[in-house]
């Protein structure tokens, strides 16, 4: 099927292209372009479901330069975690959760689930790719979809969670991962504790800025995304916690 019949899905096939070759600063501006067309403001669409065996094949191939590939895999977590996807009539809706916390059904085509299925599908096959690589993106990947994380990628997680020997934004995403594949509960103060080294995160858990009911273990993905995320791009800087917001330091215990 050709892209341009997709919904939102004109010239993917040339960015993904460009992704794989070229210089350096045009696989990267390509990267970013991908990102831009599959997930529209957090937003995934048909496009996104096809692309995604694509991305997996490009994330697990080290005929892939290093810096395409981890980008490829960090889009591929955060596809998984979409909030919002597109409607035939091109609208947007959003997840969405009752008070028990059960998310509430999508009148199809729902992109938001058929998204999440095919990166968890596909993931397995860039995982054992990476084998033990400490990087980022593998966190990122495990932390979208904990579900499918296999046992060498949480012992790189063991390894990596001690501050000790990792940059401080790395452990604290390795961190979030194993407490997410452990499925261990997810209480407020652990919810603090992940927030205080972004004042963007913090903010947004001190003001409540999640959708209703939105339960605790996804607030805690979209945390340990975006630090896995800062720590594969932004540098140890940001991985200096807030001294005003009264805590010591970042406590998570699988």
């Amino acid at each position: 099927m050709p892209w341009s019949v997709l919904a939102h899905g004109a010239g993917v096939d040339d960015l993904m292209r460009r992704v794989v070759h070229g210089e350096r600063v045009t696989r990267e501006v390509a990267c970013q372009a991908l990102a831009d067309r599959l997930l529209v403001d957090d937003t995934v669409s048909e496009a996104s479901v096809w692309a995604v065996p694509f991305l997996v094949e490009m994330g697990a191939s080290y005929r892939v330069p290093a810096d395409s590939r981890d980008r490829v895999i960090f889009l591929l977590a955060a596809l998984a975690l979409a909030s919002w996807g597109f409607t035939d009539d091109g609208k947007r809706t959003r997840r969405r959760w009752n008070a028990l916390g059960r998310e509430l059904p999508r009148r199809p085509p729902d992109w938001i689930t058929q998204t999440r299925y095919e990166v968890a599908k596909g993931a397995p096959k860039v995982f054992e790719a990476l084998a033990g690589a400490e990087v980022a993106c593998s966190m990122a990947l495990a932390i979208a979809v904990p579900e499918v994380v296999p046992r060498h990628v949480v012992a790189v997680a063991e390894d990596l969670s001690s501050a000790d020997r990792s940059p401080r934004l790395l452990a604290l995403a390795a961190r979030v991962a194993l407490h997410l594949v452990c499925d261990s509960p997810v209480t407020p103060a652990l919810l603090r504790a992940t927030a205080q080294c972004n004042p963007d995160l913090m903010r947004a858990y001190r003001d409540k800025a999640y959708p209703p009911h939105q339960p605790p273990a996804v607030t805690l993905q979209l945390m340990g995304y975006r630090y896995a995320f800062l720590a594969a791009y932004e540098g140890p800087s940001y991985g200096d916690c807030d001294p005003s917001s009264g805590e010591e330091g970042v406590t998570i215990t699988p």
